[in-house]
């Protein structure tokens, strides 16, 4: 068996049975070994970026790490992008580059030349700060060490990218029948006090949670459902947590942040008690001033990140270093006999605010062109339970997390820390059988990575690429808008900007396409889509200059720098009691 061989052997032994690549000569070995290898498939793309994009979405929704296949030089820094994207969202990914001779690569590496031989670069300094492990393998003996523990760190504590760089000559080298392996140490969590947390949860009269993505990275939804009823307690989710709990659920509360909704930070602003379970506290969530987040609560924070709780700047009064659903678990254990108050005025409270301020307004129906919160509402409503949803970056995001009415079943996928454009060929990977497979992207994002169309048809993979066209940068728009004195740059036509007829891009490659510009065509429209078997581009026609509310807006002081409003208080600003 070859270093090549042995590569694409392991990943399958690890229920990894695709792989999303770009082919290249100096991959060649290790494209032969995919070809050859009938437990794999092999998912051509165009684009470097969109391979590893859609090995991050495989990696999201499946029990194993996604797989890119790329070459050396510019291929491997065109995966980059896709690569930091996982890291940053804690998605566990492999990456497989080709790369040059062995000698040529030491030689670089030991003279600190830029360059000896054709397009390499050592890859090392580049994507270590992003990526859990990297390696160049430079002995075919050293390949099953280096895969076990590549895999050992995409797949614990916190998930992330693993990178193995591959020379052409050690490619096709044999394996010995004998090689070393690697074993992990065994990781250790905080002793935990939990007299001490059953008794903040007992005397709290408004308990609150805060759950981000690291109870769906530590498969802990079912723990959090029940604690919640235990408990008693509503929920608020970050984000990236967004599909941890239905939106019909009688916990859920709202989505916190700077496009988030006032309920959600009302709530986060009066209780007594935050648990704070696997999120990071962004600034997207919580915005900008942390040292005011929870003013009035008691704040217990449990993170498989050491490094989250050693953040000064958000006052936590107890840090706890564990995986969230052992944490959980072990809380119910020690509740299991204590009678917890039903907290019925607080969650009476929440739910009467969570009404009381919807994001999508009745009369949203009636704009035209398309108001995007109510295409969104529309398309929301007609999407089956068992569905992938990828949402891209921009204002498609901020809208479509803020209304998107999520049911149990389905799961709801962003870029939260890059935010990177071009997100919806992540969906290329999210798929599964039996689910929809869904996604929501702008004009501008869209064309981020266009060319994967051809990836899409070819393989047909039967995504609905909804795609809402503001003619632009709607995002940039606001903020040139509201901090330029209207000087638009880069935004829209008016300076190059083009926007395409995306159904007849769509047609150049052979997919299905429909266009929506009328309120009365949603339904029929969005349903055709939806049942459709093959592809389809869906293209909406909707507002160029929509407002983004609710969101906490900042304005320019004298000295040119910018300040936030309060957490409390979204734009538009209240002026009733309800502000806190």
């Amino acid at each position: 068996m070859t270093v090549s061989e042995y590569i694409f052997y392991f990943l399958h032994s690890k229920n990894c049975d695709t792989v999303y690549m770009v082919s290249g000569s100096s991959a060649m070995w290790l494209t032969d070994a995919l070809c050859r290898n009938k437990d794999m498939t092999a998912v051509c793309c165009h684009h470097e970026q969109a391979a590893a994009m859609a090995a991050d979405g495989y990696g999201r929704v499946n029990e194993a790490p996604g797989a890119c296949l790329v070459t050396i030089g510019p291929g491997a820094t065109n995966a980059i992008t896709g690569v930091a994207q996982a890291y940053l969202d804690s998605s566990p990914m492999f990456v497989i580059s080709g790369q040059a001779n062995s000698r040529l690569l030491n030689y670089e590496i030991k003279t600190g030349i830029r360059q000896h031989g054709t397009q390499s670069l050592n890859l090392e300094p580049i994507v270590s700060p992003i990526t859990k492990y990297f390696v160049a393998v430079m002995k075919p003996e050293d390949i099953r060490f280096h895969m076990e523990k590549a895999y050992s760190e995409a797949m614990s504590g916190r998930k992330g990218p693993v990178w193995i760089d591959v020379p052409v000559d050690i490619q096709n080298r044999q394996i010995p029948e004998e090689m070393a392996g690697y074993s992990a140490e065994k990781c250790t969590y905080d002793k935990v006090d939990y007299d001490q947390i059953v008794r903040l949860i007992k005397e709290a009269k408004k308990p609150l949670i805060l759950a981000g993505y690291g109870v769906r990275s530590g498969n802990a939804v079912d723990e959090l459902q029940e604690l919640c009823e235990k408990i008693h307690t509503p929920v608020v989710l970050s984000r990236g947590g967004i599909d941890v709990l239905a939106s019909d659920s009688e916990w859920y509360i709202g989505r916190p942040g700077a496009y988030g909704d006032r309920a959600s930070h009302f709530a986060i602003q009066q209780c007594d008690l935050l648990l704070i379970l696997g999120s990071r506290l962004s600034v997207s969530t919580i915005g900008y001033y942390p040292q005011r987040l929870a003013e009035k609560a008691v704040k217990v924070m449990v993170d498989i990140d050491p490094k989250e709780l050693r953040k000064e700047d958000v006052p936590v009064d107890y840090k706890i270093h564990m995986d969230v659903k052992e944490f959980i678990g072990s809380l119910a254990v020690n509740l299991q006999d204590e009678e917890i108050d039903s907290h019925d005025e607080w969650v009476k409270y929440c739910r009467e605010m969570k009404e009381k301020y919807p994001n999508v307004k009745a009369e949203y129906q009636k704009e035209i062109p398309l108001n995007e919160y109510w295409v969104t509402k529309k398309l929301s409503d007609l999407v089956g339970r068992d569905a992938n949803i990828i949402v891209d970056t921009g204002s498609v995001c901020n809208i479509v997390s803020q209304s998107w009415n999520l049911k149990a079943g389905q799961r709801y996928l962003i870029s939260g820390g890059l935010s990177c454009m071009g997100f919806w060929a992540t969906a290329m990977g999210a798929k599964q059988e039996g689910k929809q497979l869904i996604a929501i992207t702008g004009d501008g994002s869209a064309q981020m990575n266009i060319q994967e169309f051809a990836t899409l048809s070819y393989n047909k993979i039967p995504l609905k690429l909804f795609i809402y066209n503001n003619d632009g940068y709607m995002l940039i728009r606001h903020n040139q808008h509201n901090y330029m004195n209207d000087r638009f740059l880069g935004v829209g036509p008016d300076s190059g900007l083009q926007t395409p007829d995306f159904c007849r891009v769509a047609a150049a490659y052979g997919i299905k396409a429909v266009k929506i510009t009328e309120e009365q065509d949603l339904d029929s429209k969005i349903t055709e889509v939806l049942n459709a078997e093959e592809p389809v581009v869906c293209e909406i026609m909707v507002q160029e200059f929509a407002p983004i509310i609710p969101r906490i807006a900042s304005k320019v002081m004298p000295d040119g720098a910018l300040k936030a409003a309060e957490f409390d208080d979204l734009f538009p600003f209240l002026e009733n009691a309800d502000k806190v």
